[in-house]
C-alpha cells in the first residue's frame, strides 16, 4: 500500500504542493504564535516573591528645595502616627522603585573582579515584613546595621547564582559602588510584573535623611474597608502640608500590569483559531472534492477487494504524509531561529512551540481527514463503476 499511496501523491504532485504549503506556513504562524504564548507563561509560572493583598502604597512628590530636617522630621512623624492605626499592621518607605511602578535602576562595575550587572532596589529595615518577602538566608537588615563600617545590603537568590555560584555569601563583603556586606537573601523578587523576567538584583538602605521622594508601603489588616483610604487620606494630607502624594493598591496595579499582557495575548490566540479554522474548512472542502473526483479509483479498489478499513487508511496515510512534509520543511527554518539567538529565549521554548505546533496540525489534519475517508469507504463500487 505504501508505494502505492506514494505513486497517487507523486501523479498529484501540483494539487498537493499546494496542500503541502497550507500546512507549512499554518505551522509557521503556530509555532509563532506557541513560542509567544509558551515564553510568557513560563515567566508567569515563576513567582512574585512579594505580597500585594492587602498592601496599599504612597507615593509622594517633595517640593523643590525641600529642607532634609524637615523631611526627616515629616517622615518620622507620618510614620509614627499611622503605626497608631488599627487598621495598619506595618509600614515601609523605599524609593519609587516599587512593584508595578515600571521604574528601574540598573547598574554595572568590575568592582568584583569581573562585570557584575545588578538592578538596584532602596528600602528601610520594615521593607521585608511589610511585602511578605522571603528570605532564604540571612536576614533583613536592621537601622543598628546603618551605623556599621560596612553598607548592609540584600540579593536576590539569582545574583547568588549568576555571579557566586555554589557560594554562601551571607557576611560576606560585596564590593559594588563602594564595600558592602551582604546580611540577606531573599528568594524572588520580581517587582516589574507578573510577565516580566527577573533580574539580579540588590537590596540597599533607603535612609531617613535620604532627599528623593520617597514611596510608603502600608500592610492592612486582612478585611480593612475600603473606606479607610479616605481616613487614610485625610491624616497624609494633614501631616505633608504642601507634599502631592497619590495613593494605589498593589492588587489593582498588579492586575492592571498583567492584563497588558494578556489582554495582546488573548488577541494574539483568538487570531491564530480563527485562521485555523479557515485553514480546517479549506483543507476539508479540498478532501472532500478529491473524494468526489476519486470515485472510479476508490470504486475500482474496492471492486477488487479492497476493505472500507484500507480505503479509510489510505486516506488518511496520503494525508498524514503531506502533512509530514510540510512539517519537516516548517522545522527546518524554525530551527534557525534558536540557532542564530535571534532572541533571548529558552531553548526548552522553541521546543514546547514547535511539537505543541505539530501536535495541532497533525490532529487538525485527522479530524479533517476522518469524514471524507468515511465518505469514500462507503461508496460502492457498482455505482462508482456504472458513473465512470
Amino acid at each position: 500500500m505504501i508505494s502505492h499511496i506514494f505513486k497517487l501523491i507523486w501523479n498529484r504532485k501540483r494539487q498537493n504542493s499546494l496542500l503541502i504549503l497550507e500546512i507549512f506556513f499554518a505551522f509557521l504562524i503556530l509555532f509563532a504564535v506557541l513560542g509567544v504564548v509558551f515564553f510568557n507563561l513560563d515567566r508567569y509560572r515563576q513567582p512574585l516573591g512579594f505580597e500585594t493583598e492587602n498592601i496599599w502604597v504612597v507615593y509622594f512628590t517633595l517640593p523643590p528645595g525641600t529642607d532634609s530636617s524637615l523631611l526627616v522630621n515629616t517622615k518620622k512623624q507620618l510614620k509614627t502616627t499611622l503605626k497608631q492605626f488599627p487598621e495598619i499592621e506595618q509600614l515601609s518607605y523605599s524609593s519609587h522603585i516599587t512593584p508595578f511602578s515600571n521604574s528601574n535602576s540598573v547598574s554595572t562595575n568590575d568592582h568584583s573582579g569581573f562585570s557584575l550587572q545588578t538592578w538596584l532596589c532602596e528600602a528601610d529595615e520594615d521593607f521585608a515584613e511589610t511585602m511578605g518577602l522571603k528570605l532564604v538566608a540571612g536576614r533583613w537588615p536592621n537601622a543598628a546595621d546603618y551605623d556599621g563600617k560596612y553598607t548592609p545590603v540584600v540579593i536576590n537568590q539569582l545574583l547568588l547564582d549568576t555571579y557566586f555560584k555554589d557560594s554562601s555569601m551571607v557576611d560576606k563583603i560585596f564590593s559594588f559602588n563602594g564595600e558592602n556586606k551582604i546580611v540577606g537573601v531573599v528568594e524572588h523578587y520580581k517587582y516589574l510584573g507578573e510577565f516580566a523576567k527577573e533580574n539580579p538584583l540588590t537590596f540597599f538602605p533607603f535612609r531617613e535623611d535620604d532627599l528623593q521622594s520617597p514611596a510608603l508601603s502600608i500592610r492592612l489588616v486582612p478585611g480593612t474597608s475600603a473606606d479607610f483610604e479616605e481616613k487614610l487620606n485625610r491624616t497624609v494630607q494633614a501631616i505633608t502640608k504642601d507634599w502631592e502624594f497619590a495613593i494605589e493598591h498593589y492588587e489593582t496595579r498588579r492586575v492592571r500590569n498583567s492584563q497588558e499582557v494578556w489582554i495582546p495575548l488573548v488577541a494574539l490566540l483568538v487570531i491564530c483559531t480563527f485562521l485555523l479554522v479557515n485553514i480546517a474548512m479549506g483543507l476539508f472542502g479540498v478532501l472532500i472534492y478529491n473524494v468526489s473526483r476519486r470515485r472510479p479509483e476508490i470504486g475500482l479498489r474496492m471492486a477488487m477487494g479492497a476493505s472500507s478499513g484500507s480505503i479509510v487508511r489510505q486516506f488518511m496515510l496520503e494525508l498524514f504524509f503531506l502533512t509530514g512534509l510540510g512539517l519537516v520543511l516548517g522545522v527546518f527554518f524554525a530551527v534557525q531561529v534558536p540557532l542564530l539567538k535571534l532572541f533571548d529565549v529558552p531553548v526548552s521554548i522553541y521546543l514546547y512551540a514547535g511539537f505543541g505546533a505539530m501536535f495541532i496540525i497533525f490532529t487538525l489534519v485527522g479530524l479533517c481527514t476522518l469524514y471524507p475517508s468515511q465518505q469514500a469507504s462507503r461508496i460502492h463500487p457498482a455505482i462508482a463503476l456504472h458513473e465512470e
